[in-house]
């Protein structure tokens, strides 16, 4: 993943109210950051949050016992399954 100094070759624009751009400058200001390097590390930041939280699966006790049961009982193949597995390059 890039890092907010690494090479540019990619540009993004959008338009806001002056309040938010002043209150986001002041904050980069204070951080010691230009406004891009601000806005741009803040969106990497919350864009890897939001990743992260989309990628964890979550589960009680009960549902984690339950999907280990189902995962740990094997189970018939059904007619569709065996159908798709005498398909081309299933084996491969």
């Amino acid at each position: 993943m890039s890092r907010p100094n690494d090479l540019k070759d990619a540009r993004i624009e959008f338009k806001t109210s002056k309040d938010i751009k002043l209150l986001l400058q002041e904050v980069a200001n204070s951080l010691g950051m230009d406004l891009s390097n601000f806005l741009i590390s803040t969106a990497v930041q919350r864009a890897k949050e939001i990743q992260k939280e989309e990628r964890v699966l979550m589960l009680s006790n009960k549902e984690w016992k339950n999907f280990q049961e189902i995962i740990n009982t094997p189970q018939k193949p059904t007619n569709e399954l065996k159908e798709l597995m005498k398909l081309e390059g299933f084996n491969e």
